[in-house]
């Protein structure tokens, strides 16, 4: 059970009843709560009303065109992604619209699959423009709504400096380069610095570049004209357009190709940037927050990474510690976690016990806070009582199953059946080792969860601990067939 607060929302503005009917369908409560509208001045109301995480907004309605009710809405607060809805002919409208601040837009007719990850991806912006970031000693930030929100845990003294860089650095408009392990909460931080920016009612905007290939991240960072490479038939605005006057996060910059790191630099360097396809500069004002979790001067011995885009990002630097280095966080972090989770699942939660404690806070957490986080909420829906024992612990948590390798040393089974998955690939002369084993992977990891949920996309993100966007995305890829879990 989700409390009201967690539950994405949609508002729906469109002068068809037929387009308002459908969307409630496609996205059903409880996982979703939709308002709908059939004109612009309702939807106004409701805007107002609800603050919704989102808008899908159509631009021909009778009352009053969706490009005027677009400016009022960025008007009344620009955090809150819109979606437009056009129909056939009406698309160069639409895309003009988005360089007015506009997410996404969508040619109508449209099915489902076309439009629920639209607004998975625009309900996940929302949230991370508009959560808040509580750090230590606050009870509130300037620039949030209310108190409620996610709060960045920790008492050691890495964790300590963190706070104050992120004091130090939050107002000054400088590129922040924050570096840690996969899983150590460098999106939250990103966050609190754009909350306590100078630009924390402007757009906030992530792109993982790790995610997307190489020719798609260039057009979603810069957009593309119409015609520029096949498929193109429409002209796109890309992130920088987008968020001119806001913030852009840049996760997983790292992995960033060394044509799109050359790109990159350009923007940096002169602050404006090119459509793919075009030849007109267009200028830019967006600060950049960027993240990676290697090693960047390894990178740059090896080459892999440009020096020149390193100092360019690197005005100011933010190391995450990693969970197993923060010693009394662990405890402290799984008891607020627990209290936290129980609520939202709707569960009953009075204490950990003692041994339960121990096996959490012996852990390595070689998946950081992501995976306590995940290790929490899976543990809170198994439990049958309040006070959290060993038994309501996933199934093999601390426990390591042995096997001998190749050389007689002992290895964990799985790592062996992995290794022997890696030598069959190597030996057929694969080149794309890394991403057929990471398909392989998630393939059992998201089978085994959807199975478990019965499908349930937003209850299956939550257990995987990752977003609904994301693993739509990842399904899609892997081709899964979410009708048979």
């Amino acid at each position: 059970m989700q409390t009201n607060a967690s539950i994405p929302s949609l508002l729906v503005v469109d002068d068809d009843p037929l387009i308002l009917q459908v969307m409630k369908l496609c996205l059903p409560e409880p996982d979703y709560r939709v308002y709908t509208a059939e004109n612009a001045i309702d939807g106004q109301a409701l805007f107002i009303k609800h603050a919704p995480d989102a808008v899908l907004l159509d631009i021909q309605m009778a009352a009053q065109s969706g490009l005027a009710a677009l400016h009022e809405f960025r008007e009344l607060d620009p955090r809150v992604p819109v979606i437009l809805m056009t129909g056939h002919g009406t698309a160069e409208t639409a895309i003009s619209a988005m360089s007015g601040g506009a997410f996404e837009y969508i040619t109508k007719p449209f099915e489902p699959d076309d439009i629920l990850p639209l607004i998975d991806s625009a309900i996940e912006t929302s949230r991370m423009a508009r959560l808040p970031t509580i750090l230590p000693g606050e009870r509130t930030l300037k620039n949030v709504d209310s108190a409620d929100g996610e709060k960045v845990l920790g008492q050691c003294p890495a964790m300590v400096e963190v706070f104050r860089s992120i004091g130090r650095v939050a107002a000054r408009e400088v590129a922040v380069l924050v570096l840690g392990e996969t899983g150590t909460g460098k999106e939250v931080v990103a966050r609190a610095i754009y909350q306590h920016s100078q630009r924390h009612d402007q757009v906030f905007n992530a792109i993982n570049c790790a995610a997307i290939p190489e020719n798609l991240l260039e057009s979603e960072l810069f957009g593309h004209e119409k015609g520029a490479f096949t498929g193109a038939d429409q002209r796109r605005i890309g992130k920088f357009e987008v968020c001119n006057g806001g913030t852009l996060f840049l996760d997983e910059i790292g992995d960033m190709t060394p044509l799109m790191q050359t790109k990159m630099l350009r923007v940096l360097q002169e602050k404006e940037f090119e459509r793919v396809g075009g030849s007109k500069p267009i200028k830019t004002d967006v600060r950049i927050i960027a993240a990676t979790n290697r090693d960047l001067d390894a990178a740059m011995a090896d080459g892999s990474f440009r020096s020149d885009l390193y100092y360019r990002l690197n005005e100011y630097t933010i190391i995450l510690p990693p969970l197993r280095d923060r010693g009394d966080d662990v405890p402290m972090m799984t008891e607020f976690f627990f209290r936290t989770f129980a609520q939202q699942l709707g569960k009953d939660f009075l204490s950990i016990s003692p041994e339960t404690m121990q096996l959490l806070t012996s852990h390595s957490w070689p998946g950081n806070v992501r995976e306590l986080q995940g290790v929490v909420k899976q543990t809170l829906l198994k439990a049958s009582g309040p006070v959290i024992v060993p038994a309501f612990l996933p199934v093999g948590f601390g426990e390591t199953k042995i096997a001998t390798g190749p050389n007689g040393q002992t290895r964990q089974s799985w790592e062996v059946d992995l290794a022997t998955e890696v030598q069959r690939l190597l030996e057929s002369g694969s080149h794309s080792i890394s991403d057929e084993v990471h398909d392989q992977v998630d393939r059992v990891l998201l089978e085994g969860v959807l199975k478990s949920t019965a499908g349930n996309i937003s209850e299956s993100a939550t257990r995987l601990g990752i977003s609904r966007p994301t693993l739509r995305n990842r399904i899609r890829h892997l081709g899964i067939d979410t009708t048979q879990s």
